[in-house]
């Protein structure tokens, strides 16, 4: 074997352990990547049904409102229109004098 067929030859096994090494390197860092997506797939799932269950809750308490209106407020807004219909009608009696 002659030195340039030595040399290359530990060039190459130079390059096969570096090549080797960061091979082992990547796969650690995927399984890393991969845990790390997996434990945010998970907060994002979790995110979803939080967000589900206070839009369930917000619509709830939208339905429970509209039917919690006692008989007092729906007078109290008859009342209250009563009033701007005789104060419209008051102006409009001013404007025909």
């Amino acid at each position: 074997m002659t030195e340039n067929d030595r040399i290359a030859i530990e060039t190459f096994e130079e390059k096969l352990h570096r090549l080797v090494y960061e091979y082992k390197q990547n796969k650690e860092q995927l399984k890393e990547l991969s845990s790390l997506l997996q434990e945010k797939e998970n907060a994002l799932q979790e995110m979803r049904m939080r967000y589900s269950a206070l839009e369930s809750s917000y619509n709830n308490l939208k339905q429970a409102k509209v039917i919690s209106l006692s008989s007092e407020s729906a007078d109290e807004a008859k009342e209250k229109i009563s009033r701007l219909v005789r104060e419209i009608d008051r102006c409009i009696e001013s404007l025909k004098k």
